[in-house]
């Protein structure tokens, strides 16, 4: 299928996969859309393109331009590479006057400083910086996300509905056009923080545990959070057991969350073994893995990929040790199957494909008209195309992927592996019935990399 470009300077070519399929009839399906009614505030309703206003004194625009261009320089000074500078802001006839607005991003920034002359920024608004209990419309932040590598404007709003339909804890997001001093800057995902309120709209019964963002980054409770519960979660893979696992979390939600994440897939997710999570410490049900930041879904990645062990560089193993505990034990990787089978039930390609037209003609002069885009309204139109038939493709590679599972399949690359059973089925160099070496490459498709003796551990 379509591989968009990925340009990561900054980080190692994670995602070595690729695929030539011919794009599908886009007008094979002409269904009326639905509205989307799954719980979103009204600030990320789906049925409108928001607007949102940033009155910024030059001065400090010139500063945040200056946070763009020098963000190593802080770091490596040890000072916030991301401060905040004040401003106004203003949205459907509401006025914040002691609003605040900085940089985000981290690969994505880099890249938009490596590739571009003019490079589009991506901002946080903050309504609680100097009032720790203002709020604007509920919502403590704002946040405008946009990375170059989504030609289509519409990878993260898309991926975090489809999580959303398939009941998993998703953030909500729609589309939006940000004006600074009046002057039309960008089109943007309007994205649902990661904060509080998030945790109060997911677990209303339950919102007082902590939520850590990648495992690591304390995200609530911020002023009387322990690491003592977060440090012992590390610590499983080295002393403990998968029912260790399943006695700390709620490994069963979890399961359901990486399924979710598989069907899409989540390119840059944590059933990839990539850091974009959530781990939420919930009060009675231990740790729950939810999505984030779901900007590389969808055909990034080939829509055969596996639904086990997906093979793409640049895997942080520390963070998936957990999963493979699961599906090192017989019994819950069958549960991890059996969710898949769930999720894939659950799931309406055609419906995707419906959005993707709703939607797209919703952005449509936004998208042509964006004056910071890295790329041309062609590439934009070309992204669109390229995704329309994508959900489809995925979902019945899943559909043949879990009969294999039960009743056998194709052997592609003629390694004596099934391809439900082989992490590659394009490569006859793994398999299930290969010995692993020291060669940073998972040869025996379980999921492990250099598990051999004397060999230097994965990076």
């Amino acid at each position: 299928m379509r591989l968009r470009s990925l340009l990561f300077a900054s980080l190692p070519l994670w995602l070595a996969c690729s695929s030539d399929d011919p794009a599908p009839d886009p007008d094979a399906d002409a269904a009326p859309v639905e509205p989307v009614d799954d719980g979103c505030p009204a600030l990320f309703a789906q049925e409108v393109l928001e607007d949102f206003y940033v009155d910024i004194g030059d001065s400090e625009w010139a500063a945040l331009e200056y946070d763009l261009w020098h963000r190593d320089e802080r770091i490596a000074a040890g000072e916030d590479p991301t401060p905040y500078h004040p401003a106004v802001f203003h949205h459907d006839g509401d006025t914040v006057e002691d609003a605040m607005i900085r940089l985000k991003g981290n690969s994505s920034w880099r890249d938009a400083i490596a590739f571009d002359d003019d490079p589009k920024m991506q901002f946080v608004i903050s309504f609680n910086e100097n009032n720790d209990d203002a709020r604007y419309r509920g919502r403590r932040k704002i946040a405008l996300d946009m990375p170059r590598t989504d030609h289509s404007f519409l990878v993260q709003r898309l991926g975090l509905y489809a999580l959303r339909s398939l009941g998993a804890p998703a953030q909500c997001a729609n589309s939006a056009r940000l004006f600074i001093n009046d002057e039309y800057y960008g089109l943007y995902t309007n994205v649902e923080r990661g904060d509080r309120e998030l945790v109060e709209r997911l677990f209303p019964d339950q919102p007082d545990g902590d939520l850590w963002e990648g495992g690591r980054i304390i995200k609530t409770n911020e002023d009387d959070f322990t690491w003592d519960r977060l440090s012992a979660f590390w610590e499983l893979p080295n002393s403990g057991t998968v029912d260790d696992l399943a006695a700390m979390s709620d490994l069963d939600a979890s399961i359901a969350v990486w399924a979710a994440e598989a069907v899409l897939p989540d390119a840059d997710g944590y059933y990839m073994g990539r850091p974009n999570f959530y781990l939420y410490d919930h009060p009675t049900r231990g740790f729950l893995w939810l999505p984030n930041d779901i900007d590389s879904a969808f055909d990034f990645v080939p829509p055969d990929i596996d639904a086990l062990y997906p093979v793409c560089e640049g895997q942080y193993w520390e963070d998936r040790l957990h999963y493979l505990m699961v599906m090192d034990d017989p019994t819950w990787r069958e549960r991890y199957i059996d969710a898949l089978a769930d999720k894939l039930a659950d799931y309406d390609p055609a419906d995707m494909d419906r959005r993707l037209d709703e939607w797209s003609g919703q952005i449509a002069e936004a998208a042509a008209g964006d004056p910071h885009a890295p790329f041309n309204d062609s590439d934009h139109q070309t992204a669109v195309d390229g995704m329309r038939g994508y959900f489809a493709d995925r979902a019945a590679f899943l559909d043949s992927w879990i009969g294999c599972r039960s009743a056998g399949g194709e052997d592609m690359d003629g390694d004596g592996a099934e391809f439900c059973r082989d992490c590659d089925d394009r490569s006859s160099q793994m398999g299930p019935q290969m010995v692993e070496t020291c060669n940073a490459i998972d040869d025996d498709c379980d999921g492990h990399i250099d598990e051999v003796a004397d060999c230097p551990p994965n990076e």
